[in-house]
């Protein structure tokens, strides 16, 4: 695509403009790179010296970011979310006007550990049901979820989780089991890098900075329903706290 060198508006701000449309249509996805500049040069017909004005101004405008040793990449816009919120990652998609989905990675019956144990409330070598899943907003990962339930207290689990869009939902409709939200939901929060892993499914960069989060969830008699471990790239979520 060349640019209209006969025009009034300069061609550094064509390019900009340009460059802009392909974000929004998605031909550039978030964290996805752009092309370099000799490539931009030659796709748009104009010089390095436009090409780095154009990307600069991107930049400063937050649309771009560059990597040192790596290139130009669109920005991952952070999400924000109260860090005691209880509400699922479906419910939380939606009340931001995304599109939730998912990809089960795992589903499997195990033995609880003595630490999955201890934090179910459950006996060392119960039955659980380990759930993973990659969580996406609009078809971007953005979570990587790993939760455990006793199968004692939700029988034939297995084979009813997929029976509505969100987990919570099964709970509640199956197994007549709600959160209290009066009840503070346990939550560790650390940082760790990303593995490799880590680095394929949420599409970052292996060491990448991740949120780490092992959460706790209780029902109205303080017992608890799920633990899990999630982790989310810190440039993709702000994470807020009432006072």
């Amino acid at each position: 695509m060349k640019l209209n060198n006969s025009s009034s508006r300069p061609l550094y701000e064509q390019l900009k403009n340009s460059i802009k449309d392909s974000v929004e249509k998605g031909d550039f996805r978030p964290s996805e790179k752009i092309p370099n500049e000799g490539e931009l040069c030659e796709r748009y017909g104009v010089s390095r010296i436009t090409v780095r004005r154009a990307i600069k101004e991107l930049v400063s405008e937050g649309l771009l970011e560059r990597k040192q040793g790596k290139g130009t990449f669109v920005t991952r816009q952070k999400v924000a979310r109260e860090l005691v919120h209880v509400n699922g990652f479906t419910d939380f998609s939606k009340q931001l006007g995304k599109n939730p989905s998912k990809r089960v990675l795992a589903l499997e019956e195990l033995k609880a550990s003595k630490e999955i144990a201890e934090a179910l409330q459950i006996e060392a070598g119960t039955t659980v049901l380990k759930y993973a899943r990659l969580m996406f907003m609009d078809k971007q990962p953005f979570v990587l979820d790993v939760s455990y339930y006793s199968l004692d207290r939700f029988p034939n689990l297995t084979q009813k989780i997929h029976e509505y869009e969100s987990s919570y939902d099964v709970l509640k409709n199956l197994y007549h089991t709600n959160i209290d939200s009066s009840i503070p939901s346990k939550k560790i929060l650390t940082v760790t890098p990303a593995t490799i892993e880590d680095a394929e499914y949420l599409e970052c960069e292996i060491g990448d900075t991740l949120f780490n989060i092992d959460k706790t969830l209780y029902d109205e008699k303080g017992i608890p329903i799920h633990i899990s471990n999630y982790k989310v790239p810190t440039s993709d979520i702000a994470f807020t706290i009432s006072t």
